[in-house]
Formats: C-alpha cells, structure tokens, sequence
C-alpha cells in the first residue's frame, strides 16, 4: 500500500481544470513547494505532497494519470482527451514554476499496455500517446521512458506522467 499512496495523490492531480490567478508556492528548506491551482492545494493539503517541487534550477513534478471517463473503457478518442487533459494540468503546474514544455529535459511514463479499461492494444496505446505528447512536448525532445506495468492506483489508470524540467531562476 506504501507504494500506490504516491500514485493516489499524483492521480487525483488529474481533476485539476483551471489555474488559479495567483499560485499557492511555498518555500521548504530545500526548495518550493509549486502548487498551481486551488484543487491542487486541496490535494495537497490532505493527501501531504507537492504537485511539483523545485531544487534549484530543476523542478520535479509528481506524476499525472490517465483515467477513462465514466465506467466504460477508454476508446481511442476518450484516451487522446485523457491524455490531453493530464498534460494541461502539467502545463498549469510548469506555469506555476516559471517554466514550460521548453524547459522538460526528462519524462517518464508508467502504461499499464493490457488493461480491461482500455479499447485497444499496446501499439494502438503507445501511439496515441506519443501523438498527444508530440503536441506539448517541442523538440529537441525531452529524454523519455516508457515502462510497462501491471496496473496503477486508481485502478482504472492507464498511463502516468512524471516530468523534470531545467528551468534556472537567473
């Protein structure tokens, strides 16, 4: 169980659907905690984590899953818009550290390829993630790995996002 509560936490960032005018940062001792919206903080609060947190000139954010909407699996189209919506939230929360997609040196992605809440197989999956990734993500791309696992937390999630990003105050 100590393993999936991380999971939890970083799925839930996914309800995330608007930026906060002003974001809700905190300084820690070795860094800020970047929190972008009010149902971050909410998250944040409860669950004890940092959406994202910056060290120094890198920022590290917590990872983004995809769910299909509603009970029924995810259908090619209803994926593409999960993964559309996950990469919105990692955009408020690059916005919220002074950064953006420019600035991703390094994303990692856990798929869960042969899941009962997903029409489709392991190519089908890959594809269409790496079609929406290629729409936020500019070259010189990022370096990337993509890890197949056996299911993640919430158990309807397909793909969860990580990202590191370069982005230097000076």
């Amino acid at each position: 169980m100590t393993l999936f509560f991380p999971v939890l936490v970083s799925a839930m960032l996914l309800v995330t659907t608007s930026v906060a005018s002003e974001n809700f940062n905190s300084i820690g001792i070795s860094g800020e905690a970047i929190v972008a919206t009010q149902q971050d903080m909410v998250l944040s609060e409860q669950y004890h984590f940092s959406p994202a947190y910056r060290a120094g000139d890198f920022v590290f954010l917590s990872g983004v899953v995809v769910e299909p909407p509603g009970n029924d699996p995810a259908t090619l189209k209803t994926y593409q818009a999960g993964i559309r919506k996950a990469f919105s939230s990692i955009k408020a929360t690059l916005s919220a550290a002074d950064t953006d997609f420019h600035h991703v040196i390094k994303m990692t992605t856990f798929h869960v390829f042969h899941s009962p809440h997903f029409v489709g197989n392991k190519t089908a999956h890959i594809n269409v993630f790496m079609a929406v990734k290629d729409e936020y993500l500019p070259p010189p791309y990022a370096a990337w790995t993509a890890i197949g696992v056996s299911e993640l937390f919430p158990d309807r999630g397909l793909v969860e996002i990580q990202i590191i990003a370069y982005a230097p105050t000076d």
